[in-house]
């Protein structure tokens, strides 16, 4: 049975736009060709979408999205998980609903390079770079 890793939207931005010099999209080319099951929120690709429209041509952002979707696993926001949030010590409310997505999806990890945002988190959290370091750098 493979691990199941949450992956935050900032994650997937980072990796488009190459905000972190490479990291987050080295992140997913390897979690893509291990035995892991990944997850999202559709939010994630709507989010993705809207905030990539300037900077990225819109064939380049389809075909994107499209190999998320194929590849990765989504998890549908649903009123009990907007309640959850709300209700939740999350002072982001769109990380305490990545939260529970992640909790939805049964995730043992989620990746973020917002970890300080999930602090009230039970599910363990690392950044791209941590994983990076932690996983990757022992393989190459």
């Amino acid at each position: 049975m493979s691990i199941k890793i949450f992956i935050d939207t900032n994650i997937y931005m980072n990796s488009i736009e190459n905000r972190d010099n490479g990291v987050s999209k080295s992140l997913l080319i390897f979690l893509k060709q291990t035995d892991v099951a990944l997850y999202l929120n559709d939010l994630s690709i709507l989010n993705i979408h809207y905030l990539t429209r300037k900077s990225t041509h819109r064939d380049e952002i389809k075909k994107r999205l499209k190999t998320i979707l194929e590849e990765q696993n989504i998890v549908s926001i649903d009123k009990f998980i907007i309640e959850a949030a709300l209700d939740s010590d999350f002072n982001d409310f769109e990380d305490g609903v990545q939260y529970f997505c992640a909790k939805r999806a049964g995730a043992e990890l989620i990746i973020t390079d917002n970890k300080n945002d999930f602090v009230n988190s039970d599910i363990k959290v690392m950044t791209a770079k941590e994983f990076v370091q932690t996983y990757m750098s022992s393989i190459g």
